[in-house]
């Protein structure tokens, strides 16, 4: 045998064996299954022997990861060698949250006694979060924006739930020793991507199951309502939202609201602005192009009372010269009276059949809404 083809013969043998290597250690890393994940785009989950690995993707970037948490059950020893990422243990116990969205979740999946501390509990409507902070039983940690460390400390949550803003860092949080957990729903741009997110928060809680069946009764509902829709011929038009001071800002036409009013048959009217979130305009604007429009929602809070048609004068005379003032259709949401912003990202299908029966009222007709009632 010549030396050359000794040489081939190495060379080939090496292969095999560099390829049955990255075989197994391909093997090794490979899930044991993963989430369903049908309309979300931040995140994934994907089980494997001794942890689970969720991954949140960057929103403002989403070639980038944001953050990775290793989920691992408090049952067992640690395992050696686990990939990059937050350790937590799981099933959680005891769980502090910054918005009231986040305990609107824990809610759905029947865990509000894991709830210890949130933050700005005055803008939180679930009465349980009203009476836990009341009681004693529930800590209000203050600002987002500001935590109480002391009072965090003290209480000892599990996990930190924060609405994650772009380039935002949390040594100070991190110093704490607690998991710092992001959940980036509020930056799904449909209805239905926002309330998947309830399976991120429902892993870290043990209630996988329980969040799959209760998302597939929402998704069965929405996509029931849209279908009722599409056979309608009518596409009525509508704007929405009010000035600030000197300011409308107007929701784009990729944003959440603007897919809920697509979704439930409207014509939109600021439905061609690609942007996701909202566009400040002046009043002068709006009302050029939204004078004519036959609907015209509003969302306010006031613990104290209804907008009116008197008060939507008074606040702005101008307001009164929109063909939805004058016909008397306006639509108001108080979130001051309803838990919209806790519960709401959780129920689209109830926003949506809201907004059918406001829209195409004669495809409810017996229905009675929950967050959108006419004005007086």
């Amino acid at each position: 045998m010549s030396i050359k083809d000794l040489i081939i013969i190495l060379v080939a043998s090496f292969s095999i064996l560099s390829c049955n290597y990255a075989g197994k250690k391909k093997s090794a890393l490979e899930s044991t299954r993963r989430t369903e994940i049908r309309h979300a785009r931040g995140f994934t989950i994907h089980y494997f022997e001794n942890y689970t690995e969720v991954t949140v993707r960057n929103p403002w970037d989403t070639t980038r990861i944001l953050e990775n948490y290793i989920l691992v059950d408090r049952k067992i020893k640690l395992p050696d060698h686990l990939p990059e990422g937050i350790i937590v243990r799981t099933p959680i116990n005891k769980v502090a949250v910054c918005t009231g969205v986040y305990a609107g979740i824990w809610k759905s999946l029947g865990r509000m006694n894991s709830i210890v501390a949130v933050c700005e509990p005055q803008y939180i409507e679930l009465p349980e979060v009203k009476r836990g902070v009341a009681d004693g039983k529930i800590i209000d940690l203050g600002l987002a924006t500001a935590i109480d460390l002391e009072k965090l400390i003290a209480v000892s949550p599990d996990i930190l739930i924060i609405s994650p803003f772009e380039n935002t860092t949390y040594g100070r949080l991190e110093k704490t020793g607690i998991p710092v957990v992001e959940d980036a729903s509020y930056m799904e741009d449909s209805p239905l991507g926002r309330a998947e997110w309830i399976k991120f928060e429902a892993v870290f809680a043990g209630e996988d199951e329980l969040a799959e069946e209760i998302f597939s009764k929402i998704e069965t509902k929405y996509r029931s309502l849209c279908a009722m829709v599409a056979k309608t011929k009518e596409r009525p038009t509508v704007f929405a939202e009010k000035k600030y001071s000197q300011v409308w800002y107007v929701p784009g036409g990729n944003s959440y609201v603007g897919r809920f009013f697509n979704d439930a048959g409207a014509n939109y009217l600021w439905r061609n602005l690609p942007q996701s979130g909202s566009v400040p305009l002046s009043f002068e604007t709006v009302f050029d192009k939204a004078e004519k429009a036959q609907f015209w929602l509003i969302k306010y809070n006031n613990a104290n009372a209804d907008l009116t048609y008197s008060d939507l004068k008074s606040e702005y005379e101008l307001y009164a010269n929109f063909d939805a003032f004058k016909q008397k259709r306006i639509f108001g949401l108080n979130s001051g009276k309803t838990s919209y912003y806790e519960v709401g990202p959780m129920e689209p299908d109830v926003i949506l059949a809201d907004l059918v029966h406001v829209f195409h009222p004669e495809l409810l007709p017996n229905y009675v809404p929950k967050y959108y009632f006419s004005l007086k």
